[in-house]
């Protein structure tokens, strides 16, 4: 019996080609590409030409003394999404892999970040000079009422700020899920509003991002 070999079309492989790719997160994807190319010319320095279990192991075995336990499994987490999608290559299932980076959280203390208590964060706002502190206070402000991330803050706009006369009403648009989120500051006594948002727009240049406008004087 003749097997039948069918080619598939081209626009086939192309919608795959695009399926694959969107495997990869939008917001981390050029992070991503970056450290599989890092991978790549290490593999090239190494003269490795096949991704084995070896090789990810001698990786991992150099990247390990430079990285804390949960880097390090975030890089793994970059690595197996990049290589399944460029070189469909499951590293997931290489368990000494896995064993090996579990192994490394055996004795590691986490260094614990200072947090601010809320006394301390009033007494900042209420006593802080706005002249050298205003964009902190901006910051502070959006970032505990919103539970704002990093990048939500550097990419929020003054046109997501509203003000409704008693509140604030501010608008996340970029979110790591990708849906918009929306959350109110109330202050009876204005002093978030008046002193700690206004300022800081820049009636000329309105559209920019609030973290890089420059504070009114």
């Amino acid at each position: 019996m003749t097997e039948n070999k069918c080619k598939e079309p081209l626009g086939i492989k192309m919608a795959a080609a695009r399926a694959v790719e969107s495997l990869l997160p939008t917001k981390s994807k050029n992070l991503y590409n970056k450290r599989y190319e890092e991978f790549k010319k290490w593999c090239a320095s190494k003269t490795v030409q096949e991704y084995t279990e070896n090789a990810m192991l001698a990786y991992f075995e150099e990247k390990q003394q430079g990285f804390s336990p949960s880097s390090l499994w975030s890089l793994y987490s970059m690595h197996k999404a990049t290589i399944l999608v460029k070189k469909n290559i499951d590293i997931s299932r290489f368990p000494k892999l896995i064993a090996f980076i579990k192994r490394q959280n055996d004795g590691y203390k986490p260094k614990k970040s200072k947090v601010l208590t809320r006394e301390e964060m009033d007494r900042f706002l209420k006593d802080a000079p706005n002249d050298k502190y205003l964009l902190s206070k901006v910051v502070l402000t959006l970032g505990v009422a919103g539970a704002c991330r990093g990048n939500e803050l550097c990419t929020s706009k003054i046109t997501d700020v509203c003000d409704v006369g008693d509140m604030l009403v501010v608008n996340i648009r970029d979110t790591k899920t990708n849906v918009d989120r929306t959350f109110t500051i109330v202050n009876n006594d204005r002093k978030i509003r008046g002193e700690h948002v206004a300022p800081i727009i820049n009636l000329h240049n309105c559209e920019n991002c609030i973290i890089n406008v420059n504070i009114a004087k």
